[in-house]
């Protein structure tokens, strides 16, 4: 790792602050509470899955090392659809809010904590790139999971509230 300079130690303390700022922002809204969209349910895991293949694509040729991390993302699935029945729904000003399992929430700090530290701590290593595309797909996966288990609860919400489904 080169030495730290002040323009590069200016830019690693901006990151470090879009990276906890853009944490509390997720925590707080998981915690107490989103509008609850479909379009949005679905958008994030699609986003990481996006993001695992930008940091897959260096090993394009390995079918080996794809394999297994797609069978890490199919696991993760699991977690997420069990964690899932934690989410809670509500209603606040005539909107649908929801509240995410506080199971995935720490388990989602944690691995993007590591998958960060590593990233930064260690750009080149491949055993490391391995680690963080693992925890990557393991994520997608507890995502995926959750974002399953939500929709499943929404729509038993909405018949038990006898409201339209959106």
């Amino acid at each position: 790792m080169s030495s730290l300079t002040l323009s590069n130690t200016f830019l690693v303390v901006v990151i470090a602050l879009i990276l906890i700022r853009m944490m509390y922002r997720r925590i707080k809204q998981g915690l107490n509470g989103r509008p609850f969209k479909t379009f949005r349910l679905f958008t994030t895991p699609v986003i990481y899955f996006l993001l695992l293949l930008f940091f897959m694509a260096a090993f394009i040729g390995n079918i080996d090392y794809i394999t297994i991390v797609i069978l890490l993302c199919g696991i993760g699935i699991i977690p997420g659809f069990i964690y899932g029945e934690h989410v809670s729904f509500f209603e606040k000003d005539g909107k649908i809010f929801y509240k995410r399992s506080p199971y995935i929430l720490t388990i989602w700090i944690a691995g993007f904590l590591a998958r960060i530290l590593l990233e930064f701590l260690y750009p080149s290593n491949l055993e490391i790139q391995f680690i963080v595309d693992a925890l990557l797909a393991v994520t997608l996966g507890l995502i995926m999971g959750e974002s399953i288990k939500t929709y499943i609860k929404y729509r038993e919400y909405i018949e038990e509230s006898h409201l339209p489904v959106y």
